[in-house]
């Protein structure tokens, strides 16, 4: 089959290297437009990105990266771009992922190090970057993925104003939180790990909103199961290391709801993956997403219904 952006990619690489000596090799891919190549050329290594401009925001990955290096912040560097293609040249993290670096002995150690860089992440000024909110809207719309796409369409009106009343109260535990630079995506999988430093990727849909988001994302991780004893030791850790001023049962409860309008959006955005864009392999990752929700909603009285429902 043609792969029509694969052969414009190349041609792009080409004129960009003033010729074709260079190996192209597929990278991966993720649960969104892009794909990514990795382009061996005279002993150095880069990464291609193919983002198709219609689907995807290149210009935010451009930005957001600008920012996050400018503050310290490992992202890799954009080396050649053309906006009008979505094409985009990068520099090389390398193959190991903080997924793929985990071991047990050493596990504590590397969260550690990837709270200390979410910290450094969160205290980046955002006030002139014109970074969207992730207000009342954009948490509800998320949520709402799960009615869309996870539960049977056939579910009774009062069934869908139970979900409104608990969308409303994790939509405002999120806005009543310290607002800070939020990855949105801050997961074994989207961070790299080079000589024990932490670097970050997937970082384009970046918003502005509350500090416990990608904490969770961290901590509670779609593909990665932490035991309880090992989240609440790394998240007395962040509360230490973050100044956190509020008492720790309000921060941890802050967290954890936080973390519950996370695990609904994903449940509904693993079933669309699988049913509108043929990528199957997240089904197998709902389980654990579905044990979150179900953890959380067990633990708080307001959402016994919700524990019921789900």
């Amino acid at each position: 089959m043609t792969d029509l952006r694969f052969d414009l990619l190349t041609d792009w690489l080409a004129y960009f290297f003033g010729d074709e000596n260079f190996v192209i090799t597929s990278a991966s891919d993720d649960a969104s437009f892009r794909r990514y190549f990795r382009v061996e050329r005279d002993n150095a290594s880069f990464i291609a990105m193919d983002a198709p401009p219609e689907k995807e925001n290149s210009d935010r990955f451009i930005k957001i990266a600008t920012l996050l290096n400018a503050n310290n912040i490992h992202a890799p560097e954009v080396i050649e771009a053309d906006l009008v293609q979505g094409f985009l040249l990068l520099e090389d993290l390398g193959n190991v992922t903080f997924l793929q670096a985990l071991n047990k002995s050493a596990r504590l150690s590397l969260y550690k190090k990837a709270i200390n860089t979410l910290i450094k992440i969160q205290k980046i000024d955002c006030q002139n970057e014109n970074l969207p909110l992730y207000g009342e809207a954009l948490l509800t719309d998320e949520m709402q993925l799960l009615i869309d796409w996870y539960l049977p369409q056939k579910e009774a009106t009062p069934s869908l104003q139970l979900l409104t009343d608990v969308f409303q109260l994790l939509s405002d535990n999120a806005q009543n939180s310290p607002q800070v630079f939020v990855h949105r995506d801050y997961h074994a999988r989207n961070l790299m790990v080079i000589h024990e430093n932490i670097a970050v990727i997937d970082f384009q849909d970046a918003v502005i909103g509350s500090n416990t988001y990608d904490l969770c994302s961290l901590l509670k991780d779609a593909y990665f199961e932490l035991s309880t004893d090992e989240i609440q030791t790394l998240l007395r850790y962040y509360y230490t290391q973050a100044n956190i001023k509020l008492k720790f049962s309000q921060f941890e409860k802050q967290f954890d709801l936080m973390g519950l309008q996370r695990h609904l959006k994903i449940l509904g955005i693993f079933k669309r993956l699988s049913m509108r864009d043929g990528k199957h392999q997240y089904l197998n990752d709902i389980p654990l997403v579905k044990k979150y929700a179900l953890q959380i909603a067990d633990k708080y009285p307001e959402f016994a219904n919700l524990k019921a429902f789900l």
